[in-house]
Formats: C-alpha cells, structure tokens, sequence
C-alpha cells in the first residue's frame, strides 16, 4: 500500500510527523496483513511534481479488494490508543475515499495526494523493508505505458532496466509495483522503487546517470510514431524518515 501525503500547514511539519510516526503507522500496523512500514521524505525530483512524504506499508495478502476491506474494517472501529489527525490550520481541505467503508472525510493536517495498492510484478537485488535494516533512501519511478506503447514489449525491457539500475553503487535492489486499486487521490499505473544504501542521494543520482549511458538495455523504447513508450510521471529520490514499529510512541 502506497500512500503519499502533504502537510497542510508547512509550519506545523513537525506536528504532522509526530502524528504520522509516533501514532498513525503504529495503528495502522495493527490491521490484518500488515507486516511493515517505513516513511520517506523528499529529497530530489528530477521529473514531475512528487508529494514531499512517501510512506510504503507492506501486506501479507496479494488481494487488495480483502487487504482493504480488512483495513477499512480496523480503521472504523475504535480504539483507545488512536490519535485523531491534528486539525487543520483554517479550513482543511475534505477528502474522498473511494469504496465501501469510505465517504468524505474532513480534510485536517494530514492532506492524502494518493492512497493506492499495488501488487509487486518483480523484484531484483537486495531488498529489506524491516525497521533495522530499511533503506536509507529511495530511488521512486512513476510511470504508466503511453497510450501506443506495445505493453508487452515495454514490460520486458524495464525488466531488463531493472537490473541495469541495481547495478549502480548504492542501489542495494528493487521492486516494480502494479496498481490494484485506488482509495484515494491519483496514483501511476506503475511504480518502481529501488532501496538505496546510502542517503547521498546526490551521489547516486549521479552514478546512476554513469550507468544508464552505457546500460546493456539501452534507452525507453519508442512507438510507431517515434515518441516514448514509458510516460514518466515522477522520477524522485527519497531519504528514510522513520522506520515505526506497532509500539506506539504518541498516545492520546
């Protein structure tokens, strides 16, 4: 489950993040399913306008309509140990959750850009999403086939690109996401996330850039017409915000 968020007040981030790590995620590591959760902050986007907060919750169960509804079920019901979001500086913005045991909600501190789930279609290299070994930062693609692309073929070389990029010192591994569903905002048909061992993201922008000018797999392929098969949507660098556990360490 992917969920990228903003404060609504910039002058209250730190508010938001205690909210967000010391009671939010523990709660919501609680639902059935979950098995982990890290947050992320922006540190560069080199294509398109990213949300400055990334936050990945990894589920036990490849159906995301049951993960859901499980989770739809464990937000609704009270317990003693939720923290309500922080209100919002004025008037918040309300927001929409798609499905059942959604509605409108009252926009507070906490602004949701997308709510999505996603299915893993592969993963190379190295990856540990536990909270004593998360990666250090975070190389983020968003992206979708154009609208001409042959699928297929597009599949298979980012496949292989996978592995070119792995290849880069500081890339310890990667995993390349297909949506399943939509709870709330916009989200990408594809995203690849790729864990760093470093948080020099600078640096490893930089090898990266060295890589892919000599890659085996070459560049995006294009259409009949000439133009890219691949609409990138993002393409940003992340650096590990907090890595909670299902101990709270906020409570009411």
């Amino acid at each position: 489950m992917l969920v990228r968020t903003h404060p609504q007040d910039m002058a209250r981030e730190d508010e938001f993040n205690e909210w967000y790590t010391g009671n939010h995620v523990p709660d919501v590591l609680h639902a059935p399913g979950l098995t982990a959760a890290l947050r992320y902050k922006l540190a560069m986007t080199h294509i398109g306008e990213v949300p400055p907060y990334l936050a990945l919750y990894y589920i036990d169960n490849d159906d995301a309509t049951d993960a859901n509804n499980g989770m739809m079920a464990y937000l609704n019901a009270p317990d003693p140990k939720r923290m309500v979001m922080p209100e919002a500086t004025g008037q918040g913005d309300e927001w929409k959750i798609h499905g059942a045991g959604g509605g409108t909600r009252p926009g507070g501190l906490i602004s949701v850009d997308t709510w999505a789930y996603y299915t893993k279609t592969l993963e190379v290299g190295e990856n540990d999403v536990s909270p004593d070994n998360a990666a250090e930062g975070l190389l983020v693609t968003y992206t979708a086939p154009a609208a001409d692309a042959d699928v297929d073929a597009l599949n298979k070389w980012y496949d292989w690109h996978m592995d070119d990029i792995i290849s880069t010192p500081g890339i310890r591994g990667g995993a390349r996401y297909k949506i399943a569903s939509v709870n709330a905002g916009e989200a990408t048909q594809f995203v690849g996330i790729f864990e760093l061992e470093t948080d020099d993201v600078e640096k490893v922008a930089g090898d990266l850039g060295a890589t892919l000018a000599t890659a085996p797999s070459g560049g995006i392929p294009t259409t009949e017409s000439g133009a890219s098969a691949l609409d990138i949507f993002g393409f940003a660098y992340y650096k590990l915000e907090s890595a909670p556990t299902k101990e709270h360490t906020l409570l009411p």
